[in-house]
């Protein structure tokens, strides 16, 4: 059986890839993008593909379907990891590439033990989180002195659950605020923190949009490779 390497390949800017995975990319038999459904095409390729100097490694798309529904995402988990120990049969080399790091998240890591299960060796290689590239890209410090951080998810119908995350740390990070936007916005309001947060989409992509200002963020339809900072003490 042959290795699989799960590559965080950053949040949109090429030039976040680490050498590493540049390396390991370019010496591949076999690349596997996710994308949400077929044919959709996969951004985390979109982010690569200039990267591939003369590749001759085959590209195949997986589909993760972007709903919650357990018992079809496991199944469509464990299909996608038998498809990729097909592919490396022998002595082949994979790249499953993932949106920023494969520890945060990441559509690898949900189908990393079905994939050890069929006896693949799999080795994991770091990429740059959204969340760092957009605090670097505002000079915000996600955290200082004794400061925390806490990383959540924004759901459906989670304006109490985000409340309560805002009240009981300093610094916040929400990944996929699409998922409730009007949530968010009760959350910040009911917080008294308007001026307090940060929403970035697509960082580091020729389509990145700041939204810095509460009226703004009223009227934005926020799609989804989006991020929010929120410092309860200001950007100081």
């Amino acid at each position: 059986m042959g290795k699989l390497y799960g590559i965080g390949v950053g949040p949109g800017d090429p030039e976040l890839l680490t050498l590493k995975a540049h390396r390991i990319l370019n010496a591949a038999d076999v690349i596997f993008c996710p994308e949400k459904e077929d044919g959709a095409g996969s951004f985390a390729f979109d982010i690569i593909q200039g990267l591939l100097e003369d590749t001759k490694a085959e590209i195949v798309n997986l589909v993760y379907p972007m709903h919650y529904h357990g018992t079809q995402l496991r199944e469509m988990w464990k299909q996608n990891a038998g498809c990729i120990a097909q592919y490396l049969n022998g002595d082949r080399t994979g790249a499953f590439i993932t949106l920023g790091d494969p520890a945060v998240y990441s559509t690898f890591m949900y189908t990393l033990p079905y994939i050890e299960e069929a006896g693949v060796e799999v080795e994991v290689v770091p990429g740059v989180t959204s969340f760092c590239a957009v605090a670097d890209s505002m000079k915000i410090p996600l955290v200082a002195w004794n400061e925390d951080l806490v990383v959540a998810p924004v759901r459906k119908n989670s304006s109490e659950d985000l409340g309560r995350v805002l009240r009981e740390h300093d610094n916040v990070v929400l990944m996929k605020p699409s998922n409730d936007p009007q949530a968010l916005l009760k959350a910040l309001k009911e917080n008294h923190l308007e001026d307090r947060f940060v929403l970035i989409t697509k960082t580091g992509t020729g389509e990145e949009r700041l939204v810095t200002d509460f009226e703004e963020l009223e009227r934005y339809d926020i799609p989804y490779l989006s991020t929010v900072i929120i410092k309860k003490q200001g950007r100081q």
